[in-house]
């Protein structure tokens, strides 16, 4: 018994320690790329026997680490590490070396002819992804070049991106929010060449706590960078000068950008005076307060209209005069696997100039007003921003609180001549400080929130109007705190997650103003007032999510109770309001082709509280308004229908919708004509409104990648009541437009596209039977040509037709050419000349609510530009 007890002791020693050396034998190192020394993630490292048979294998991670343990070790292992792009490398085990660091050379990977459908684009799961480059032209630059050309993803004009017909909720790069809802500036800035790839991920929860608890509606981008992009500097410079407009025309514009696993940073710097707006790159496309019955967000209103109008249809680019500058860093911090830190700070310094005469006609019941007016506007927009966020998004919990701060300052001068000419001038500094917490906490089939919203903003507004030397001026102060805190509770019994908000809403504003040198006739003309808010609401919401089928039904009550105090007239008012709006959204997925949703609500009207002043405000040198203290509400109905189809590897993107909206209202805006002012304001009296919307966009990608084929329709009708000069005035508007497109890629040295858009415009008034049309034509055709990389050639032509009648219609023809060379894949020379016709001015004709207006615009002349663009 003691022999067999001692054997055993000394096999089990003796099994502990060739376990143990088997154990500390481990291979490990990493892998980069020999030229740009970049880690190199996902390569195949493979342990192989001298049969070739593999032993052990594993990947490398971001960081292009890799480890292998070895149970044994033979003389005749070999290493061997390959990925696609790379020449495969191969190394013999040393049995006293533990670490091998390999550098991979970059190599085309030859393979044999297949067939592939739909080139560019693949699909997995829930996510499509876009090859860039087979997108990608010589003709284009920054990332939004391409976007534009991928089947299914369409760039608002604002700068917001959709697929197919539904905005997109987040922004990513390489998997990480750096932007925060400005993503402007990266698709505007990021070169196309440093991404691989762009990732649309559809229905996407950005918040990994509410997987399985909360469905999302909405898609998400992620950008894939190329290996070469990542873990050094890389971006663009671009310097022109040229004629035109004035003696001297510049553009300027200087990116920079390093992204690796533990830092992200975005950092660009541009000016010019061609009439690009570099301001609307940091234009925010937040998701944080959509759909929200209880806003978290709050903004102050802006009484002041002493702006011009913006164009619709003809490029904005054509007709702005600017000097403008742009500097924003942005940049990521990684705290660990799901934590980040992340500031952006922006500053904007626009210098905009305008041009224009416009006739407007005002449709009264017994007569029709006109006021003609020439129009010289000058203007100096500042904006600073700055924000720090801090988030952490993990399965389990969820964090993020963003500081922010927005500062503005800005004047505006405007000379007015024609029916009463006057000079204008207008400040408006603004300052607003908020701070957003949000917590969730997730526990197994619960999930717990916390959010407080807190803002501070404060506004002046100053406007003083001249006129055959008589003085009108117009003074604002308004400030207000405001508060969002609220809690739920959710709990998911599979298929139904039930949830319980509640929260409180508060604000305090304050508002002051004094108004000289309009008569006191017209009414009060100073203001001195404040309002109190505090709404506890609770709403109950319950899920659903089985089989493809995805309802949400949520019922939000609340219980406001307001407070009013006029210091001018010395009065008080509290009222307390009940409020209920339910709501309910449904979709079923046909198949993972095809889907379609069906959402409607019934909600009172909100009171908007920043109406109630009784004092006149001078808007312009022609509009007063006035405002109410009406705490009755009315009811907004609404119902949409909406389907989606999509075939990614064909390539083929379809959407539609239709829009019912019903209104009812206890008060009705009106407008007064006292000698040369206009009044707007309301009256305490029950309205209809009603409202149909319907839109729809087909795109297709044909054979070719490079080849496009889409339209888009909308059509809208609206039919409701205004009061003018006391007289109840129904009427009704309709608006329709088509926009067909077409890029084809006809040889491998030319593309062509083209851009056709038709819009017509009524309004008819049954009182007086007065009806008016304007119709609107445009169409835009470019050619690109390319000889072997180096040489590109383009010429832009675009025609406007605009006929405000049936007997009056008006041409317009611009076009552009643009030379580049390509010295090398860095350097490229490009000349450009725009408006070569050296057009003058552009008319078009708007319609709003009973008034008709037909503009016209000064274009910016002839210009030639000569820049140097590098990349590096």
């Amino acid at each position: 018994m003691r022999f067999l007890l001692k054997y055993c002791c000394v096999l089990l020693f003796v099994f502990s320690v060739s376990h143990l050396n088997a154990q500390e034998f481990v291979v490990r190192g990493s892998v980069t790329n020999k030229k740009t020394k970049v880690p190199l993630s996902h390569v195949l490292v493979t342990i192989r026997s001298s049969e070739n048979k593999v032993v052990k294998f594993t990947q490398t991670d971001p960081n292009g680490k890799y480890a292998i343990k070895l149970s044994d070790f033979s003389e005749d292992y070999k290493l061997y590490f390959s990925i696609l792009g790379y020449a495969s490398q191969s190394v013999v085990l040393n049995k006293e070396q533990q670490i091998y660091d390999i550098a991979m050379i970059e190599k085309a990977t030859e393979i044999k002819e297949v067939i592939v459908k739909a080139p560019g684009i693949h699909e997995k799961g829930d996510t499509i992804t876009y090859v860039t480059s087979s997108f990608a032209g010589v003709e284009d630059k920054s990332l939004a070049d391409v976007l534009k050309k991928m089947p299914g993803i369409e760039i608002e004009e604002s700068g917001e991106i959709k697929y197919n017909g539904v905005a997109i909720n987040k922004f990513y790069i390489e998997g990480k929010d750096l932007l925060g809802g400005r993503y402007g500036l990266a698709t505007n800035n990021v070169h196309h060449q440093d991404v691989g790839s762009v990732e649309v991920m559809e229905n996407h929860q950005p918040i990994k706590a509410l997987k399985d608890i909360s469905f999302s509606q909405n898609p998400a981008i992620n950008i894939r960078l190329k290996e070469d992009a990542k873990a050094r500097w890389v971006g663009t410079a671009n310097i022109g000068v040229g004629d035109g407009v004035d003696p001297f025309l510049w553009n300027t514009e200087l990116v920079g950008m390093r992204f690796t696993s533990k830092m992200q940073t975005l950092n660009t710097y541009k000016t010019n005076n061609t009439g690009t707006n570099i301001v609307k790159e940091t234009n925010s496309f937040s998701f944080d307060s959509r759909d929200n019955n209880f806003p978290k967000s709050y903004s102050l209103k802006d009484y002041l209209e002493v702006e011009p109008d913006y164009l619709s249809d003809i490029d904005a680019d054509r007709v702005r005069f600017n000097e403008s500058h742009l500097i924003s860093t942005n940049n990521l911090w990684s705290l660990g696997k799901d934590a980040d830190l992340t500031s952006q700070v922006t500053y904007t310094n626009n210098r905009l100039k305008s041009n224009a005469h416009s006739v407007a006609k005002y449709f009264l019941t017994d007569s029709t007003i006109v006021n003609e007016e020439g129009e010289s506007f000058v203007s100096h927009q500042n904006h600073l921003s700055g924000n720090v966020i801090l988030n952490a998004n993990t399965p389990s919990y969820y964090i993020k609180n963003n500081l922010n701060a927005d500062i503005y300052w800005d004047d505006m001068d405007m000379s007015i001549s024609g029916t009463y000419p006057n000079n204008q001038s207008a400040s408006t500094p603004y300052r607003s400080f908020s701070n957003d917490f949000e917590l969730i906490k997730r526990s197994e089939n619960s999930a717990y929130t916390l959010n407080s919203y807190n803002s501070y903003q404060v506004k002046h507004q100053n406007l003083d109007v001249v006129k055959e030397g008589d003085k009108d001026r117009q003074e604002i102060n308004s400030s207000v705190f405001y508060t969002n805190t609220n809690t739920s509770l959710a709990f998911y019994l599979k298929p139904f997650t039930l949830s319980m908000k509640m929260g409180v809403l508060g604000l305090i504003r304050k508002m002051d103003s004094k108004l000289s040198g309009i008569p006191n006739t017209y009414g009060q003309v100073e203001n001195d007032l404040y309002v109190h808010n505090l709404t506890g609401f609770i709403g109950p919401e319950l899920e659903y999510k089985n089989n493809g089928f995805e309802a949400k039904f949520n019922v939000p009550f609340s219980f406001s109770p307001y407070w009013y105090r006029d210091y001018v007239v010395d009065e008080k008012k509290s009222v307390s309001k009940f409020m209920i709006a339910p709501r309910l959204y449904m979709r079923y997925h046909f198949t993972s082709r095809l889907s379609a949703s069906l959402s409607g609500s019934l909600a009172q009207q909100p009171i908007e509280e920043q109406q109630f002043y009784k004092g006149l405000l001078l808007q312009n040198y022609r509009n007063l308004s006035r405002g109410i203290l009406n705490f009755d509400t009315g009811f907004r109905k609404s119902l949409m229908l909406s389907t989606y189809y999509k075939v990614p590897l064909k390539a083929f993107f379809a959407n539609a919708s239709v829009i019912r909206l019903w209104n009812t209202n206890k008060r009705i805006s009106e407008r007064s004509f006292i000698d040369e002012f206009i009044i707007n304001g309301f009256s305490p009296q029950k309205n209809t409104s009603k409202v149909w919307m319907v839109n729809g966009q087909i795109s297709k990608g044909l054979s070719n990648p490079h080849n496009i084929l889409s339209i888009s329709a909308s059509y809208m009708d609206f039919c409701g009541t205004t009061f003018q000069n006391d007289i109840e005035t129904p009427y009704s508007s309709t608006r329709w437009d088509v926009k067909p497109k077409v890029k084809l890629r006809m040889f491998s040295w030319l593309n062509v596209s083209y851009e056709m858009k038709y819009m017509k415009e009524s309004l008819s008034v049954s009182s007086t039977g007065t009806h008016s049309s304007s119709e609107m034509f445009s169409q835009v055709l470019s050619g690109n040509f390319a000889y072997k990389n180096k040489w590109y050639f383009q010429l832009l032509g675009e025609h406007y037709n605009n006929r405000p009648s049936s007997t009056t219609s008006t041409h317009l023809f611009l076009a552009d050419a643009e030379f580049t060379y390509s010295i090398n894949s860095s350097w490229e020379l490009n000349f450009a000349a725009k408006n070569i016709f050296d057009q003058k001015r552009y008319t078009y004709t708007i319609y709003d609510a009973l008034t008709r207006v037909d503009k016209e615009y000064m274009i910016r002349p002839r210009t030639i530009m000569a820049s140097v663009f590098f990349r590096f």
